[in-house]
């Protein structure tokens, strides 16, 4: 059986087991910055693949979709594919094409849990470091976070992470380099970003995909949803691709750690046609941050955890789960006052490049330490 170890920060070891699926494999491609060969001590947390169907003694849900428990294991269940985690969840089974960012999300949890004796939060938020200054940007999905690192990794900068990272009190920001998981809309924004094809006919998919999704607007008719939806379907690609940063732009080095300057919450504007930054208070900071994490990963973690409360004796991962997320809101909250916070309008476009849009973000984030200066000479 295959098996991988991560280090997360001398905090959190990490064990994956089993080949084939996307279930596991998401996990190789996308922590492959944190792989260790030889860890030296027994794991802190494994998911393991399993063709082994669970059988339940209790069920709180439908019979295709519920959670489950079989007495000694507590059961997710959608549709063909479950993930079945034992009490305290140290060991997490996975069926072959269990969706990995659900099983991903309770492993990052033990990983909150011993960063947060530290000070330190999860952010769902990209980072650079250009010209000495190190910038974040929270933003919702689909906000932008990743044509904004793209655009400025190719001015130069150095990277925290694509998708999400940890801040603390103390000012500073831990790198998280994940593989970015690259969207249609990013590689058209980015030409240099090549597409690696398998054969020609998926080339031919892949470019079919993408002009049906730039042409269709799929709210225009019972036809053009047709479209879209059988494109969806049929022709764009399945699973997720993972591509290291290193390899987008080789001159851009990994940031590990880095004294935070600017928080800017990226915002989608649909109606606007140019990049705009204002001034945004610490504390609307940590109400869009503690927002944008409850819909990223704490909405889920919390359902999961009351349900195996309900189902599962010992103790409760529900009041865990509130116990990291206020230590986390505190720690926003120091970070967020001793550092300048702004809001950017990002208008919602697909192709960046044709539009200037990477242009004019690289602009107003170089342009943050004039508004500082002018802002303290006032």
């Amino acid at each position: 059986m295959r098996r991988h170890y991560y280090d997360f920060f001398g905090s959190v070891l990490l064990e994956v087991r089993g080949d084939g699926g996307r279930s596991t494999q998401q996990f190789y491609t996308m922590f492959d910055h944190f792989e260790v060969e030889d860890p030296g001590r027994e794991p802190d947390v494994v998911v393991e693949r399993t063709t082994e169907e669970p059988e339940l003694d209790a069920v709180l849900g439908d019979p295709s979709d519920h959670y489950g428990w079989t007495g000694d294991r507590f059961v997710v269940r959608s549709g063909s594919n479950f993930m079945a985690v034992e009490p305290g969840w140290d060991h997490i089974y996975v069926s072959p094409n269990w969706e990995p960012f659900k099983a991903t999300y309770p492993v990052e949890f033990r990983i909150r849990q011993e960063l947060a004796k530290e000070g330190r939060a999860l952010v769902h938020a990209s980072g650079i470091e250009l010209n000495g200054e190190t910038t974040l940007f929270p933003a919702w999905r689909g906000g932008g976070k990743t044509n904004t690192l793209l655009s400025l990794l190719r001015e130069g900068a150095g990277y925290l992470s694509d998708d999400r990272l940890w801040v603390g009190t103390d000012g500073t920001a831990l790198g998280y380099p994940l593989s970015v998981n690259l969207q249609p809309y990013n590689i058209r924004s980015f030409p240099e970003i090549e597409v690696e094809h398998d054969d020609v006919q998926d080339k031919i998919r892949d470019e079919v995909s993408q002009f049906i999704e730039v042409n269709v607007n799929a709210g225009d008719s019972v036809v053009h949803k047709g479209i879209s939806f059988l494109s969806e379907r049929f022709l764009a690609e399945q699973g997720r691709e993972f591509t290291d940063v290193s390899e987008i732009f080789p001159r851009s080095e990994h940031v590990p750690e880095s004294t935070v300057d600017n928080v800017v919450a990226l915002r989608a504007a649909p109606n606007e046609d140019h990049v705009s930054v204002e001034e945004l208070s610490a504390e609307r900071m940590v109400t869009e941050v503690n927002a944008i994490s409850y819909y990223e990963w704490n909405e889920l973690l919390e359902e999961y955890f009351l349900a195996y409360d309900a189902l599962c004796p010992g103790p409760s991962f529900a009041d865990q789960l509130e116990e990291v997320v206020e230590a986390e809101e505190d720690a926003f909250r120091q970070l967020f006052e001793e550092v300048d916070t702004y809001q950017a309008w990002i208008p919602r476009t697909a192709d960046w490049n044709a539009e200037g849009i990477d242009r004019e973000i690289v602009e107003r984030i170089e342009s943050l330490p004039d508004r500082k200066q002018a802002h303290t000479a006032d």
